[in-house]
């Protein structure tokens, strides 16, 4: 039987490998707790990069850069949230490596990513995968291939974003712009009524893609209803909205849904967007709750960004998320 690491079609090694030459014997850095997956180990979550921006409607967008610039960042942090007071250095967490990409094709790049997911899976025994991209047009092979590895499984999205990205195809898709509506009307096991859009800000869209999310059953929160009605509140009712009648959850973070103030590293950044004490507040929470499987953290240009603090904001997204799931997996801090 052979030992060594795992052969994929679809995954590729991690392209970018960073450690931390800093390690106080009391405290674990994020850098060298995360180890590059092999493949075969059973892992409790695992973080599949997914290097692809030319489906970007912006020319000039770098998002294909993010996953390394992600990695960039974590020699600066710890397992341990002083804000949370969780330390989820007990958790096994893996870097699954890169989407093999195809140089030219978008749909090709698509149907690479739906594959990997299902390889993914056909490869460990369900952990919690957090999908990072790259554009926003991965979300939608990420989900079907979450519900080709899910037969029969309904799944309910909260989607955190400034736009409702369901454009039309006829325009130009599939772009970033038109993930969510590749969900609703492709094969992918999701229902409009079970999509909770949180955070549309702006001046930013358009009056009749509103109208259909309408149509479809989609509930949509704006980053002024968060401001008003607080997170809290939302969150506890996108999970009812987005869990009613189904099996499973997923959460798609685009950081756009963020102000400009603390996510400027996105091609589309608007003063307006939520803060972070919102947004790491409704992660903490979705990583606790049992019927959340998967999360995609998309849309960070690190081309666009000041002083790394779009991909900082990424680290304590998925950290936060990460700190929840501890909590749901072992009942306790870890400590």
């Amino acid at each position: 039987m052979s030992t060594g690491p795992r052969q994929f079609e679809y995954i590729l090694p991690p392209e970018l490998i960073r450690r931390s030459i800093r390690e106080d014997r009391y405290e674990k850095r994020v850098a060298n707790w995360l180890q590059p997956w092999d493949g075969r180990e059973e892992i409790d979550a695992a973080l599949l990069m997914v290097p692809f921006s030319k489906a970007a409607q912006r020319g000039d967008n770098g998002s294909s850069g993010a996953p390394n610039a992600l990695r960039l960042v974590l020699p600066g942090y710890t397992t341990y949230s002083a804000d949370f007071d969780v330390d989820i250095a007990s958790l096994k967490v893996r870097d699954a490596g890169d989407v093999r990409m195809h140089m030219t094709d978008i749909l090709q790049c698509h149907r690479n990513t739906e594959e990997a997911v299902v390889e993914f899976y056909k490869a460990v025994s369900q952990p919690l995968l957090i999908t990072i991209g790259g554009d926003h047009s991965i979300t939608c092979p990420v989900v079907q291939g979450y519900c080709r590895s899910h037969p029969g499984e309904k799944v309910g999205i909260v989607h955190f974003d400034a736009h409702h990205d369901v454009r039309n195809f006829e325009d130009g898709g599939p772009t970033n712009g038109t993930p969510f509506r590749g969900i609703i009307e492709g094969p992918a096991n999701v229902e409009g009524r079970n999509i909770v859009q949180i955070g549309i800000h702006g001046f930013t869209g358009s009056s009749y893609y509103r109208r259909w999310c309408d149509a479809q059953g989609v509930t949509v929160v704006s980053a002024r209803d968060v401001r008003r009605r607080g997170m809290a509140e939302v969150i506890a009712e996108a999970c009812r909205i987005a869990g009613d009648g189904t099996d499973s959850l997923y959460v798609s973070f685009d950081i756009d849904v963020m102000a400009a103030a603390y996510a400027p590293g996105t091609g589309y950044a608007t003063p307006e967007g939520l803060d972070p004490w919102d947004v790491l507040e409704a992660l903490f929470v979705l990583g606790q709750d049992r019927r959340v499987k998967a999360l995609d953290y998309v849309c960070m240009d690190p081309l666009r960004d000041v002083r790394d603090v779009t991909a900082k904001m990424a680290a304590s997204v998925i950290l936060t998320f990460l700190g929840g799931y501890l909590i749901r997996k072992t009942g306790g801090r870890g400590y």
